[in-house]
C-alpha cells in the first residue's frame, strides 16, 4: 500500500508549521471528493481540543500546480475536490505543554494529533514524515538531535518517519533540539530511552537509576511489556510548567522552571508522573475502555471507565514508587495523604458519581466548573483503586492484590487490544478476589456514597490508622500512621 508523504517546514519567527502532504492515488471505490479530517480531541485528554483554531490556511493543489483554498465540511473537516491529491495547510505552534505543539529557535516539538490531518476513509494507510529544513547533528556539541518512537532514518539529509497507519501517527510525538540529553536502561529485554530537553536534573546517576527501578518494579507485576522499545520525553524549560501524557511506545512529561526541576520537591514529582505514566504503558493504551477501541478522532468519544483508565493509573504510579523502593512507608503514606485531601475536600464527589464525572469531562473538560457538581477521575479513581486493591488483599490473604487482577486484565484484554468495558474489569476483579465487590462497584464507582468508613477499615487492613481532622481554614486534613504507633 502506497503511504501518505508529508513534509514539514518551520517559520520560527511565527511559529508556523507547514505541512505538504501527498495522498495516495484513489481506486474506484473511493472516486470523488473526500474529506480531510483534522483530529478534535487527543488521547491522554478527555475533552475537546478543537485543534483546527490553530491552522492558518488549507491549501489544494490542481494538476496544472494552481492552488484553491478548500471549503469546511464542518469545524474540523475541509472538502478535497477529485483530482486532487496534494494538500497544504499551515498550523501555529506556539504553546508549550505535554500534550501540545510548538516550534521555538531551539525546540521542535510536535504532537501530532494536534495537527496532521487524515483521509478519512483511508485511515489504514501508513505515513511518512520528512523534516525537510532539519539537519541532525547529536555527536557535535549544540547539534540537533531527535527523540521519538517512530522508526526513523536520514533521507537526502533529512529525517524521514514513518507511521503503520493514522492511529499510529497521532500517538507518536517527537521533539528535535540543539539541547537535548539522551541515556539508557534496559530492562527485561525492553531498552528503555530517556531524552531530556534543557534542563539535566541535579543528579543524572540517580534519574537513571529511580526511572530502572520502577521500571524494574512494574515489569515484574505485569510480566510482559507491550513493545520492545519504550521512550521518556522530558521537556524541561526554564518556564512554568507542569504536564505529562501518555502515548503507545513513549511519553511527553513537561516541568518547569529549571529551578523545579533540579529541585528535590521536583525531582519526586518528576518520578511521580514518570511512573504514571509508564503504567499507561498497559492501563489505557492497550488495556483500553471500548469507547476509544481505536480511537475516533471526529469527536466526543464519552466513556464512564476514566476510573480505571486515569484512577487505577494514578493510584498504581505513586504505589510502584514505594514498591521499587524510592519512597519508603511513610513517604507512601505522605502521597496518600495528599490524594485523600484532595478527595474529601471536593464536594462533586457527592454529587456525580466517578463514572458520571468520567462521562462528563466531554462537557467541561478538566476544569472544575460548577463548584461541588462532579469528582476527579485520578483522585476518585485511585481512592477507588485503593479500595480494590485492598479489599483482594483482605480476602485473599495477601495472595492476590489489584496488580494481579490488571496483569490478567493486561493478558485477556491488552495483549489482543479487545475493548475493554464496566463489566469485564469488575468480573475480572471477583475472579482475583474469590467473591464479587459489587459494593464498591454500586457505592464508589457509580453511586456517591461516603468513603470515609471504608476508607479507615482499608488502612487498617494494612496495619496503618487514617485519622481526619479540618485546619484553620475549615479545609479537612488527614493523618496516615502505623496503627501501633
Amino acid at each position: 500500500m502506497t503511504a501518505v508523504t508529508c513534509r514539514l517546514r518551520r517559520d520560527v519567527a511565527n511559529q508556523n508549521l507547514t505541512f505538504r502532504a501527498t495522498f495516495p492515488e484513489r481506486n474506484a471505490a473511493h472516486l470523488g471528493a473526500w474529506s480531510l479530517q483534522l483530529p478534535t480531541w487527543r488521547p491522554g485528554r478527555y475533552e475537546l481540543g478543537n485543534f483546527a483554531q490553530y491552522i492558518m490556511s488549507v491549501e489544494g493543489f490542481n494538476s496544472d500546480g494552481s492552488r484553491q483554498a478548500l471549503a469546511k465540511s464542518s469545524l474540523h473537516t475541509w472538502i478535497v475536490p477529485a483530482g486532487v491529491r496534494d494538500v497544504e495547510w499551515v498550523f501555529h505552534a506556539d504553546i508549550l505543554n505535554a500534550g501540545s505543539t510548538c516550534v521555538e529557535a531551539d525546540l521542535y516539538y510536535v504532537n501530532p494529533v494536534n495537527c496532521f490531518m487524515y483521509d478519512l476513509d483511508r485511515q489504514d494507510l501508513p505515513y511518512e514524515i520528512v523534516l525537510e529544513d532539519l539537519r541532525l547533528d547529536p555527536e557535535t556539541e549544540g547539534g540537533w538531535a531527535l527523540a521519538t518512537a517512530l522508526p526513523w532514518e536520514v533521507r537526502d539529509g533529512s529525517p524521514a518517519m514513518r507511521a503503520r497507519d493514522v492511529q499510529h501517527l497521532m500517538d507518536s510525538p517527537w521533539i528535535a533540539s540543539p539541547k537535548l540529553w539522551r541515556d539508557s536502561y534496559r530492562e527485561q529485554d525492553v531498552d528503555v530511552h530517556v531524552w531530556i530537553h534543557d534542563t539535566l536534573p541535579s543528579d543524572p546517576t540517580r534519574f537513571m537509576a529511580d526511572h530502572a527501578a520502577f521500571t524494574r518494579s512494574q515489569l515484574a507485576y505485569f510480566g510482559s511489556f507491550p513493545t520492545d522499545e519504550y521512550h521518556f520525553l522530558y521537556l524541561f524549560p526554564d518556564r512554568d510548567v507542569r504536564h505529562g501524557v501518555e502515548h503507545e511506545d513513549s511519553t511527553v512529561i513537561a516541568l518547569g522552571p529549571a529551578e523545579r526541576v533540579r529541585s528535590e520537591e521536583g525531582y519526586m514529582e518528576i518520578l511521580g508522573i514518570a511512573s504514571h505514566e509508564l503504567y499507561h504503558a498497559w492501563n489505557v493504551k492497550r488495556i483500553r475502555p471500548a469507547e476509544w477501541t481505536p480511537y475516533d478522532f471526529t469527536g466526543a468519544c464519552p466513556s464512564d471507565l476514566g476510573y480505571i483508565a486515569e484512577g487505577v493509573t494514578t493510584y498504581m504510579g505513586d504505589l510502584f514508587l514505594f514498591e521499587s523502593g524510592i519512597v519508603d512507608l511513610k513517604g507512601w503514606c505522605d502521597l496518600m495523604a495528599k490524594l485523600l485531601e484532595r478527595h474529601l475536600n471536593n464536594p462533586g464527589r457527592l454529587n456525580l458519581s466517578v463514572a458520571q464525572s468520567s462521562y462528563d469531562t466531554w462537557l467541561d473538560g478538566y476544569r472544575v466548573g460548577v463548584p461541588g457538581r462532579k469528582g476527579s477521575i485520578y483522585v476518585e479513581g485511585a481512592v477507588l483503586a485503593f479500595l480494590c486493591d485492598t479489599r483482594i488483599m483482605e480476602r485473599t490473604g495477601g495472595q492476590a492484590s489489584l496488580s494481579t487482577a490488571m496483569r490478567l486484565l493486561w493478558e485477556r484484554y491488552g495483549k489482543p487490544r479487545t475493548g475493554l468495558t464496566a463489566d469485564m474489569y469488575w468480573d475480572v476483579l471477583a475472579e482475583v478476589a474469590g467473591e464479587r465487590l459489587d459494593d464498591l462497584r454500586r457505592d464508589h464507582a457509580e453511586g456517591t456514597a461516603d468513603t470515609w468508613p471504608p476508607l479507615v477499615h482499608a488502612f487498617a487492613t494494612q496495619g496503618l490508622a487514617l485519622s481526619k481532622g479540618d485546619d484553620d481554614a475549615g479545609l479537612t486534613r488527614v493523618t496516615i500512621a502505623p496503627a501501633s504507633a
